[in-house]
């Protein structure tokens, strides 16, 4: 007997919810797993490299499938714009299959990765064309950032 309904629809996604250290990833995580079936994440230790950070996160990506939304939570407080581009291209390049992608700086619109996400995030818009991903920027909660609607309008 086949399930009917919201869960029904959505079986079979997955969401990858990708942290940097210091990042607000367990509140952005426990409203995820309200809205979606699967939840895999990976998150940057503290000790963690960016290097190896990245490179851990390849290799998740090549394992990872049915992934069709994408979840970036970055640290408030610290500026890494080319880590950030470097892993947001890696992800678009790995999962076909990903229609959405959030870029999550927390609740802050005035933190610096605030700032950066939101240019990226145009960014990565004109690179792509057309409305094969959405790429939008969210709080932890999935609220939006009041102060960075003028930044990452389409």
């Amino acid at each position: 007997m086949k399930k009917r309904g919201k869960k029904a629809g959505r079986r079979g996604e997955a969401c990858l919810l990708i942290a940097e250290s210091g990042a607000p990833w367990v509140e952005c995580a426990a409203w995820l797993r309200t809205r979606t079936p699967e939840l895999e994440t990976v998150v940057q230790r503290p000790d963690e490299p960016p290097s190896t950070f990245f490179s851990r996160l390849l290799d998740r990506l090549r394992r990872a499938n049915r992934v069709s939304t994408a979840v970036f939570v970055a640290a408030a407080a610290s500026t890494r714009l080319t880590l950030r581009s470097s892993l947001l291209r890696a992800l678009l390049g790995a999962l076909p299959g990903v229609k959405r992608v959030i870029l999550c700086p927390g609740s802050d619109p005035r933190a610096p990765a605030a700032r950066e996400l939101a240019g990226l995030s145009l960014t990565v818009r004109e690179l792509l064309g057309g409305d094969s991903v959405t790429i939008s920027l969210a709080g932890p909660r999935g609220e939006p950032l009041r102060g960075l609607a003028h930044l990452s309008a389409a």
